[in-house]
């Protein structure tokens, strides 16, 4: 009897105990990033403050999507994309959702990436036609005394898909996103403490969906590189440009088993100390292929965007295609101009191989003007009140022949074009551009007869340009040659 009396004792110690812990106040602080993009550079950074933030309290740690492309040292990698999850592993990330850049590659790499992840990947609008994906709509993190409810979402702004070439989605389908983003938060919040959106809409997106009130109690964005800390009406809205230059932390406050409070704070990553170790993981990977840091020019002058755009249809212009091919006309869009900037001094080759992480093809062939009018025109018109396209209304097609975009009076806010001007005669041309190009906003029946894809990438070009300017070096033209004008 006395061992059953203490067995009893024992039961009874922890069951107060427990009562005890539930009544007692918990800091649980969720650390949220977006659009990181394989900036390897800052993980060190990162990885400091998520381990001084596991010093104060419990810690998630989320990403919402758009975690490769940008970096040759992990998406050139025989393992592309994985680098960049096995940083994320070391870090302690618990959940992330899809950006339309875990798609650049194909099913077998995603997979590949899912499967080397140590955290759970959610997205509730897309379907995996070949079966088999450990992608789920939500997960539930039972943390702090609570049920984390995280839901993940990705944008399908681009005709029912998220933005990107076609070739990247042929293996998925995909719901509408917010509406599929409001009906799984329903579903969702009534059984969890706490219900967070990781979303890869953008901002705009985000936000019409937060003025429809969803159940979720935070959208942490991504998509769109905007920094934002809102709240509209009971719903936090996040985001934090991109290449992990910020932050966003949530303070939660628990206590028997429910949320007391939330705070938000924006957090610059730029002053935390790097932790050593996984400095030591990014310079291992930076070593593993050391012809990415060789020298192969320099540049006389910082480049800025616009300068590399010119750089990259020069590029076009100036390679020695088969058959004596000369383009007269070269087009690059302005979303394909990945780098910032190229600094004044030495250009390795990662550097131009990260200008076009995307591995585009060139189509070459003919057109007339009108045929090419035809398309900037209604790129730049593109998007709806309802579905406004980011990359419209403004250059977002760069040449070599400097054309004129006539603005409108409609709609009053941002007025579309109505008629592009250039000052060459009208004619067919010779022409020259990236696959994405042609793909995405050329008539399939124009491709078909008068364009035809080569093997050549745009990086064989801008490689072959920059090592041509030898001992001269590399002087940017910084100036934008397209250019609007008012009607």
């Amino acid at each position: 009897m006395r061992f059953f009396r203490f067995l009893f004792s024992l039961t009874l110690v922890a069951l107060t105990a427990c009562v005890a812990n539930s009544d007692k106040e918990q800091n649980l602080y969720i650390i949220s990033t977006n659009d990181m993009h394989a900036s390897i550079e800052a993980m060190p950074r990162l990885a400091t403050l998520v381990k001084e933030y596991e010093a104060l309290g419990e810690v998630v740690v989320v990403d919402s999507g758009d975690r490769v492309t940008g970096n040759a040292y992990v998406d050139d990698d025989h393992r592309p994309g994985v680098p960049m999850i096995e940083l994320m592993n070391e870090i302690g990330y618990d959940v992330v959702t899809l950006g339309n850049h875990e798609f650049d590659k194909g099913h077998d790499t995603l997979n590949a990436m899912v499967e080397a992840s140590d955290f759970e990947w959610v997205c509730a609008n897309m379907t995996d036609l070949k079966g088999g994906s450990k992608i789920k709509p939500y997960t539930t993190l039972s943390v702090a005394g609570i049920d984390l409810g995280i839901v993940g979402v990705v944008d399908t702004d681009f005709g029912g898909r998220p933005l990107g070439g076609d070739a990247s989605y042929v293996d998925f389908s995909f719901t509408d996103d917010r509406t599929t983003a409001y009906e799984v938060c329903q579903e969702v919040a009534p059984n969890h403490d706490y219900t967070i959106l990781l979303s890869h809409m953008g901002y705009d997106g985000d936000k019409r969906l937060a003025e429809m009130q969803p159940a979720c109690n935070w959208i942490a964005g991504g998509h769109s590189h905007d920094i934002v800390g809102e709240d509209i009406g009971t719903v936090h809205l996040s985001q934090n440009r991109k290449d992990i230059r910020y932050v966003t932390i949530a303070h939660l406050t628990t206590k028997g088993g429910e949320v007391v409070s939330a705070e938000f704070e924006q957090v610059e990553l730029k002053d935390y100390e790097e932790d050593s170790g996984v400095r030591a993981i990014v310079d291992y990977i930076k070593a593993f292929d050391p012809t990415l840091n060789s020298v192969i020019a320099r540049a006389n002058a910082r480049a800025t965007k616009d300068g590399i755009a010119n750089f990259t249809v020069d590029a076009l212009m100036a390679y020695p295609y088969a058959d004596d091919f000369k383009p007269e006309i070269a087009i690059y869009h302005y979303g394909g101009v990945r780098l910032s900037e190229i600094p004044e001094g030495k250009v390795k080759r990662v550097d131009i191989l990260n200008n076009d992480p995307f591995v585009s093809t060139i189509y070459i062939g003919e057109m007339t003007l009108s045929e090419i009018r035809k398309f900037i025109l209604d790129k730049y018109n593109n998007g709806t009140a309802d579905r406004p396209d980011k990359e419209s209304h403004y250059a977002y097609f760069r040449a070599n022949v400097p054309y004129e975009i006539v603005v409108g009076t409609e709609p009053e806010e941002n007025p579309d074009a109505v008629d592009i001007r250039f000052d060459i005669e009208e004619r067919t041309y010779r022409v020259a551009m990236c696959n994405y190009i042609a793909e995405n906003y050329i008539d399939k029946g124009l491709v078909a007869n008068k364009l035809h894809q080569i093997p050549t990438t745009v990086r064989e070009a801008m490689l072959y340009l920059m090592e041509s300017y030898g001992d001269e070096g590399f002087t940017p033209n910084n100036t934008v040659l397209q250019t609007e004008v008012t009607k």
